[in-house]
């Protein structure tokens, strides 16, 4: 048996966020999401914490591209503040760094 004990410092994870239309259904969008790892004690500090805040602390990088542009979107504080705005994200977003921090899909 093998166990891989040395980690990179990150992780990439694909986040959906389902946004409310004005059909009566949801627009999926996705984002390709880098995070740091966190240690069993930062884990445990950021269960007590609100998504928008995980996202905050975690996402360090992102592979997005505006569906309107289809232009890539940098990774900056105020692009990320710009996507939390939108109510659904932060929890679609923390959902994919729990997702990888298990290696399970998490539940919104």
């Amino acid at each position: 048996m093998a166990f891989k004990r040395a980690l990179s410092p990150t992780f990439s994870m694909e986040a959906t966020v389902n946004v409310a239309n004005d059909r009566g259904g949801f627009d999926k969008n996705t984002v390709m999401c880098k995070f740091k790892r966190a240690t069993p004690d930062e884990l445990k500090e950021l269960r007590d914490v609100q998504h928008a805040d995980v996202v905050r602390r975690q996402l360090v990088d992102w592979e997005l591209v505006d569906k309107d542009t289809n232009e890539k979107v940098p990774f900056s504080g105020e692009e990320l503040e710009a996507i939390l705005s939108i109510s659904s994200a932060p929890a679609g977003l923390a959902a994919a760094f729990w997702e990888g921090c298990a290696g399970a899909r998490a539940k919104n």
